[in-house]
């Protein structure tokens, strides 16, 4: 069997990506995520194309743009029927995937 890299994927709602201990903020302590950052990789210049949660999470576990999948605001109406996940797509390459919080 392959060995596949570990992958966990961290995204949280309004928090800057100055604010950790590993960007150098002078007063915020995060040393477990430092240590994560510290031996993975993490996005210096990465932004969302929309501001409101639900829409920027939709489109990182699509792939798709907020008007495609439907999801322009905070309302969460829009069934989640899609073609192709993120999670589908490393369940195919022979990951297991979990989501734990709110997708």
């Amino acid at each position: 069997m392959d060995k596949h890299p570990n992958i966990i994927l961290l995204m949280a709602d309004q928090m800057r990506g100055d604010c950790l201990g590993i960007a150098g903020h002078p007063d915020v302590k995060t040393p477990f995520l430092d240590a994560l950052a510290a031996e993975g990789v993490r996005y210096e210049n990465a932004y969302s194309a929309c501001p409101t949660c639900v829409p920027a999470r939709a489109s990182l576990y699509t792939g798709m743009s907020q008007e495609h999948t439907g999801r322009v605001g905070y309302e969460d109406l829009v069934p989640w029927n899609y073609t192709h996940t993120l999670a589908g797509e490393l369940s195919k390459a022979g990951y297991y995937t979990q989501c734990v919080g709110k997708m």
